[in-house]
């Protein structure tokens, strides 16, 4: 299993999910859901955080969080790791509550020029509607009547919130002010969007759905581009074990894209030439010697790429590489050149 996404720093803004061991309940009761509440505001109090949307469900958790301070891991831990304590004692129960590791994907926050952080709001208040939790299928009338999420606080003077809920960066993303009538602006879009669920009608805003699913960040290329380079720095600093896999893939593909340009331009060669070329030319085995020496992709990329054929050939290209002078000739020149630059 791949581990979660540690890319930390200041103001980073995650969407965080996470479920219950084998797909268990991790409240019991609203008497669980209200402990933790209690605990994420405690969390929240010693970390700094804070939490633009939330929503608590039967299995599982949604939280759009923002941290100003780079401490999502401590925070996360003493969150989840304080939480099973108390609800353990609670429901008289022991072990795990939560299944693996949480999920917190990166967000493009600037909502000045993007919808994503926009979409992932609409996403977390709209859990219930989309779980047949509102209207006639379920217990709610309407969306605003879910009590185990922030959406019900928005409607509210701000006295009456905690300190760490946030709601202008939402109201803003909506063009909307913290007022009674930008409030209530929000509330009949988020129910005219409960009737559209209702009927069928699944889509989000510009985010792509693919993305709050399954990616580690939620964005466009620039922001993805920003990221992988944070990564590169954790990579670097002997931190690449606290990456998410996915992460350290992309950041390999990315390296080993730079690699190629590099060490075509040393051969003078150009990323045309490599398919009119023999699999096994001695500039292609060095190449792929070179960029595997350095980088975390695959044999299948690298094949791919160079144009060599089955995987096979590229741990034959290894081995020439290893064993023949001409071959080492040429890695030391592509490392001398690479070091110039």
């Amino acid at each position: 299993m791949a581990r979660p996404l540690r890319i930390e720093f200041e103001g980073a803004t995650y969407h965080v999910m996470s479920r219950g061991n084998n797909g268990g309940d991790i409240f019991f009761s609203d008497e669980g859901r209200e402990l933790f509440i209690d605990t994420l505001d405690e969390a929240c109090t010693r970390a700094g955080w804070i939490i633009h949307a939330y929503v608590l469900m039967g299995n599982h958790y949604h939280l759009l969080l923002e941290t100003p301070q780079a401490n999502l891991v401590a925070g996360m831990k003493w969150l989840q790791g304080t939480y099973t304590q108390r609800i353990n004692r609670l429901e008289k129960r022991r072990g795990h509550l939560f299944q693996g590791r949480y999920k917190a994907q990166l967000i493009n926050s600037e909502h000045k020029s993007t919808d994503y952080f926009k979409t992932v709001a609409e996403y977390v208040h709209l859990n219930p509607a989309r779980a047949n939790m509102i209207r006639t299928k379920g217990e709610w009338k309407q969306l605003i009547d879910y009590p185990w999420s922030s959406y019900p606080l928005y409607s509210k003077n701000i006295r009456k919130r905690p300190d760490w809920l946030n709601t202008t960066k939402v109201l803003e993303s909506y063009k909307l002010e913290d007022t009674s009538q930008g409030r209530k602006a929000y509330k009949d879009y988020l129910e005219s969007r409960v009737e559209d669920i209702a009927k069928g009608e699944k889509n989000l805003s510009e985010a792509s759905y693919k993305q709050l699913r399954k990616g580690w960040y939620i964005g466009n290329k620039d922001f993805k581009e920003q990221m992988l380079e944070k990564a590169e720095q954790l990579i670097t600093t002997k931190k690449k074990g606290s990456l998410d896999q996915q992460v350290i893939k992309e950041h390999g593909i990315k390296r080993a894209e730079q690699l190629l340009e590099q060490g075509l331009t040393t051969l003078e060669l150009k990323q045309s030439n490599l398919s009119k070329l023999p699999k096994l030319a001695k500039e292609k085995q060095v190449l792929a010697s070179w960029i595997s020496r350095q980088t975390t992709v695959s044999s299948q990329w690298l094949a791919q790429k160079l144009h060599m054929g089955h995987i096979s050939n590229i741990s034959n290209a290894k081995r020439w590489v290893m064993c023949n002078k001409e071959g080492q000739e040429l890695i030391k020149k592509l490392n001398e050149n690479s070091n110039n630059q």
